[in-house]
């Protein structure tokens, strides 16, 4: 008994562990949100705050690329890298609440006064995402639960508050994110070792080295909320929003899945960055290659299993999650399965490669995913309720782009490496 409790301490204590807990309670925070509108706005209106909340964290996943895994990678510690950094998460995140807010006055989405609350939740909600990836990148995971707990608490404490006094609407949901958000950044600022707070410097800012790097991972970190977003569109656009919805409230179901994916994820970037760093034998390539198999094998089954289980209990959650009012089709939750387990196979690959400096690559190769989307088209305008088919579907893109990422661009890498190995010499630049 006791080495069994010790056991589970040692796991508790575990790098990894944290971060898996800190992906689960942010997922936990928006899942929460899109649970109560799934419930109190009904099928329409769960497709709208959807739409809108998936383009919040398009949005956030640019910053995170562009200034959350710069932070990770570059030397944070050089005065006019960090100066860069500061620069460029306030510019991201004030042009992107400007840009939202008033695309949602132009369009009529939201009245005047809730399109300038979601501007401003849009403006916290990446530099509370930003502050979280220097918890990361400093080892902290363990204190991302309290962060998210607090914007789950404050968000939902203001629904409640709205709840009181008449029904929910669709504004009262961005005031509840603006109010969580802003409280979460604030733990999360508190949180962050003092000597690496954004305090400064501000001058003097090497823009272009953060936008050198940063710029190709904000690009890919866009490829998989754009291509739910695009989702959306194609299939609330084709089908319309009702018939969206069902499909939404699936992938709200198979959250958790993704969600322990995501944490995983954001502890294998920091974990290979550390494993380039340390690394004094020979082979660091092919060694990181081989660790990617492991990870993305054993990430993968476990995946696997958790979709099954979800699959299997869809009867007995579904009720609560809908309220009776929709069903969720059996062959969404199935396909968001495998779109799940397809990113678990991609992320270890796609991390190597990163730190690698082979954000380029595996850019391009990403892209190739959109394609789905033309599948998706098709199978909405030419099958019978095609949209079902729409997540696995998806699924097929992340599969392709691990194999190819790990045959293309990081096996080359570790050939080139060992023949070096083998003459005695330094493997060629790439």
């Amino acid at each position: 008994m006791t080495w069994g409790l010790g056991g589970l301490v040692g796991l508790l204590r575990r790098p990894a562990s944290g971060a898996v807990a800190g992906q689960v309670t942010q997922a936990l925070a928006g899942l929460v949100l899109q649970v109560a509108a799934a419930r109190f706005l009904g099928a329409a209106g769960l497709a709208t705050f959807a739409l809108i909340y998936g383009l919040i964290v398009l949005v956030t996943a640019v910053a995170s690329g562009m200034v959350g895994d710069s932070l990770t990678v570059l030397d944070r510690h050089d005065r006019p890298v960090r100066a860069g950094l500061h620069v460029w998460a306030v510019l991201v995140a004030v042009v992107a609440g400007l840009v939202g807010g008033g695309l949602a006055a132009v369009t009529g989405v939201l009245p005047a006064w809730a399109a300038g609350v979601l501007g401003l939740a849009v403006v916290a909600f990446v530099l509370e995402d930003t502050l979280r990836r220097l918890l990361m990148a400093t080892g902290r995971f363990w204190s991302l639960p309290a962060v998210d707990l607090t914007s789950l608490v404050v968000a939902l404490a203001t629904l409640v508050g709205y709840a009181v006094a008449g029904p929910l609407t669709l504004p009262h949901f961005f005031v509840a994110l603006l109010a969580g958000q802003t409280a979460a950044g604030l733990v999360a600022w508190w949180r962050v070792p003092l000597d690496e707070r954004a305090r400064g410097p501000w001058r003097g800012a090497d823009l272009a080295a953060v936008w050198a790097f940063g710029v190709w991972r904000a690009a890919a970190q866009t490829i998989r909320p754009g291509l739910l977003s695009g989702l959306r569109f194609v299939v609330v656009g084709l089908a319309g929003a009702a018939a969206y919805g069902p499909i939404e409230a699936a992938r709200v179901y198979t959250a958790p899945t993704l969600t322990i994916v995501a944490g995983l994820g954001s502890y294998l970037l920091p974990h290979y960055v550390t494993m380039s760093r340390d690394s004094t034998g020979p082979r660091p390539v092919s060694r990181a290659l081989r660790s990617a198999d492991r990870v993305a094998l054993a990430m993968a089954g476990s995946v696997a299993l958790i979709s099954l289980a979800a699959v299997a209990l869809q009867p007995v959650v579904e009720p609560l999650l809908t309220g009776g009012g929709y069903d969720m089709p059996v062959l969404a939750v199935a396909g968001w399965g495998a779109y799940a387990v397809a990113a678990a196979v991609l992320l270890p690959y796609s991390g190597v490669a990163t730190v690698q400096r082979q954000q380029r690559r595996v850019l391009a190769v990403r892209l190739l995913e959109f394609v789905a989307l033309g599948v998706v088209v098709l199978l909405v305008r030419s099958v019978a309720e095609g949209e079902q088919w729409a997540p696995l579907t998806l699924a097929v893109g992340p599969l392709l782009a691990a194999v190819a990422v790990r045959q293309l661009v990081l096996r080359p890498l570790a050939d080139r490496e060992d023949g070096a190995h083998r003459t005695g010499r330094a493997p060629a630049p790439v």
